[in-house]
């Protein structure tokens, strides 16, 4: 049987032109639109989960429960922190996700989630806590578009200061990236057993908030001529 691949993303735009070449039809998941068609040896699925943890989770399950893909691809547009030394349009494959919001803040700082020991789920190869494990094929490592590769950071509030990113990068030493629905993603997949594949291109730099500098729309662009000549 063909793999059942089913490629996320928040927005529309961060799909592209996938539900174009896929020359598949459309259908409706839940609240969202999808898209189905085939690929390279596998068959697909394309849906926009919409923005933030709580529609990324939702439409994780649906997609999980109404499809049950091989493996999940999620991909989109970050924001890279200083000390990454990603550029604009670089594109990044996490390594695993962080949940970066998640916890208590206290007199003496910052307390995660495994810190405050609640792990978020107990699996059979142990507990998941604000940190899950992604998957990272052969064939992306060794991708020459990809140029790096490490954890991302998974927030509901988007970094809009240098004293805010200096103090994730603290927090979270190695971070390259952030977004608003990675750990979402990751953390349902986990639930069902299901590996998940994050692959993101660099919009802006996570910092000041200079939203007329950002390559938002080339981002996309960069990430789905990626993707499509992987999975098509």
């Amino acid at each position: 049987m063909k793999d059942k691949i089913a490629v996320i993303a928040a927005t529309v735009d961060e799909l592209g032109a996938l539900p174009h070449l896929i020359k598949g039809g459309d259908f409706n998941i839940g609240w969202k639109k999808g898209w189905q068609g085939k690929g390279k040896g596998c068959q697909l699925v394309l849906i926009e989960t919409g923005i933030g943890k709580v529609n990324a989770a939702v439409a994780t399950s649906l997609v999980i429960k109404c499809w049950s893909p091989s493996f999940i691809v999620l991909i989109g547009i970050a924001g890279a922190y200083p000390s990454s030394g990603l550029k604009m349009l670089d594109i990044a494959l996490a390594t695993e996700e962080v949940y970066g919001d998640e916890g208590c803040m206290t007199s003496s700082g910052w307390l995660n989630i495994q810190d405050m020991e609640t792990p978020y789920l107990v699996t059979e190869s142990g507990r998941l806590y604000h940190r899950l494990p992604l998957h990272t094929p052969r064939i992306l490592q060794d991708n020459p578009q990809i140029v790096k590769s490490g954890p991302f950071v998974t927030l509901s509030a988007i970094t809009g200061t240098a004293e805010r990113a200096k103090e994730l990068e603290e927090i979270y030493p190695g971070i390259l990236c952030e977004n608003m629905e990675g750990a979402a993603v990751a953390h349902v997949a986990a639930m069902y057993g299901i590996p998940v594949v994050e692959i993101r291109a660099i919009s802006n730099k996570v910092g000041p908030r200079e939203r007329h500098l950002w390559k938002t729309r080339e981002a996309c662009e960069n990430v789905v001529s990626l993707v499509a000549a992987w999975l098509l």
